[in-house]
């Protein structure tokens, strides 16, 4: 099913968009298959869609953006624009010399981001004068886009862009011509919808020969799909076919159901327009077609962009990456600290209580210490049942479960084998926190101030929630668990205890 594919955690190697990747995938294609790449011009005459067009070009025209510009106003500065200018800025300017700026700014030798730098650097005002006077002087403002003189349209389809091409390469490289180009197409879409872009990428190829047909064409098609993974293809002729292509040589390609393609034979009519003399096949694909079928998204706005239109998805490995212990001491002393702390309530976690063992002695921030890990109350252990538990990730849920098997049920062996494992256990991260919280201690007091004989403990009790032993889960897991209804247990007893002691 569709998900999305926005980053959401950091990975030692970024993620790419699906469409892009399988760009680079379809490269890779054409180019084993001896295509050579070309890249089409995205900006096309209006004259070249009536060329292959013919009759059908107004109505192809139709779904066509076309370019239009802001013209130079021609700004004139009469005694109510000078006037609004001074008070603006509170002073004069010298007038001949800005007159010459908008003189020079209508002729296209200032280009228009570079009209605010001349007026400061020329006039001697500063930049917010410079973007205020363009603001109250009333002919910038009500500048309307206009045509291009020459009527230039963005590309629709990739055809209104290798007629050019053929015909410029057609007496420089010998027969037959392999090309292929993958890009952008425009489409004056009235609004977006779950089939529909106003912009969507499409490979297409052409080959040019003097005895290359159709049936040749529908096997480089079959060959080309076949390496994409569509065994299961179907061609179907058009019964209207579009005005560039010969009458009866246009077929759509369909994949489980879906329109996956279109190819055919280039008119002789729309050929000869250009010049060109030999027969030509095109084929098309639907970049965005090809992913909803291989991959079954509904909606082509969430695969193209999901950050908008997406449901986020993540996997227990994304999940399993937003799971941090929270506090940490800021030291290297500080780090060594908790791996002492670790090991030795690791090493001695059943031994009987009540009980102590040191963990460290010597200096911290200048101060003489000595920090034991200990269980004052009879007929305990070291630590509690669930003081050692691992973390996992399973099915979108978070799971505490104790390292020994023989304390687990079917379900949590099952977890245990098959879920992520996060990087660290309860015990690291209480470990930190114990070690983070003596470093603030120690750090309270100068070297020769610090209560000597004194001593402070902390203790872990019960893990109710992952905040309890240090554990800290991103906001984007914890509300993409809690939207699902999938759950964080991370819990039960640890009845750890630390004591600090000044020397």
């Amino acid at each position: 099913m569709g998900t999305s594919n926005v980053n959401h955690t950091n990975h030692s190697i970024g993620k790419p968009h699906p469409v892009q990747e399988l760009i680079q995938e379809m490269r890779k294609i054409f180019l084993d298959m001896k295509f050579d790449e070309i890249e089409n011009k995205v900006f096309v005459p209006e004259e070249d869609v009536y060329k292959q067009y013919g009759s059908e070009a107004p109505v192809i025209l139709d779904r066509c953006y076309y370019l239009a510009g802001l013209p130079r106003p021609d700004i004139g500065l009469g005694k109510t624009e000078v006037k609004t200018i001074r008070e603006f800025i509170k002073s004069d300017i010298d007038l001949d010399e800005f007159k010459r700026i908008l003189r020079e700014y209508r002729a296209g030798s200032i280009e228009g981001d570079d009209l605010s730098e001349q007026m400061v650097n020329r006039l001697n005002i500063s930049t917010a004068n410079a973007i205020g006077i363009m603001d109250v002087i009333a002919d910038f403002q009500s500048v309307t886009p206009q045509l291009t003189k020459n009527k230039i349209t963005l590309r629709s389809h990739m055809t209104a862009a290798w007629f050019p091409t053929l015909q410029a390469m057609q007496h420089t490289h010998e027969l037959p011509l392999r090309l292929f180009s993958i890009g952008l197409r425009f489409r004056r879409e009235q609004k977006l919808s779950p089939t529909h872009l106003k912009a969507h990428y499409g490979a297409s190829c052409v080959i040019m020969d003097e005895k290359f047909n159709l049936s040749d064409g529908k096997k480089i098609s079959k060959e080309l799909l076949k390496r994409l993974g569509f065994e299961d293809i179907t061609f179907e002729k058009k019964k209207a076919t579009s005005n560039y292509y010969r009458i009866g040589s246009e077929y759509e390609i369909f994949s489980r159901g879906v329109e996956i393609a279109d190819c055919g034979m280039y008119s002789s009519i729309a050929l000869s327009k250009y010049g060109i003399l030999h027969d030509v096949f095109n084929l098309g694909i639907g970049i965005e077609r090809v992913l909803m079928v291989r991959h079954g998204y509904k909606d082509v706005r969430e695969l193209m962009y999901p950050q908008f239109y997406g449901t986020v998805k993540l996997s227990d490995e994304e999940i399993s990456r937003q799971i941090k212990i929270d506090k940490t001491p800021g030291s290297s002393e500080g780090l060594q600290l908790a791996q002492n702390i670790k090991k030795i309530a690791n090493s001695y976690a059943d031994k009987p209580s009540p009980c102590k063992f040191m963990v460290y002695e010597g200096k911290l921030g200048g101060k003489d210490i000595e920090v034991y890990v200990l269980e004052e109350e009879e007929n305990k252990k070291l630590l509690g049942p669930a003081a050692l538990n691992e973390i996992y990730v399973w099915g979108g849920s978070i799971y505490g479960i104790p390292p020994s098997p023989g304390r687990l049920n079917a379900e949590l062996i099952n977890i245990k084998n098959n879920g992520t494992k996060v990087k660290f256990s309860y015990l690291d991260a209480i470990s930190n926190y114990f070690a983070y919280e003596i470093e603030n201690r120690v750090n309270e007091f100068g070297e020769s101030d610090y209560p000597k004989k004194s001593s402070i403990d902390w203790q872990v009790k019960i893990a109710r929630n992952p905040s309890d032993i240090n554990i800290k889960i991103g906001d984007i897991a914890r509300r993409y668990i809690t939207s699902r209804n999938r759950m964080i247990s991370i819990r039960g007893p640890i009845f750890m205890s630390v004591e600090l002691l000044f020397r």
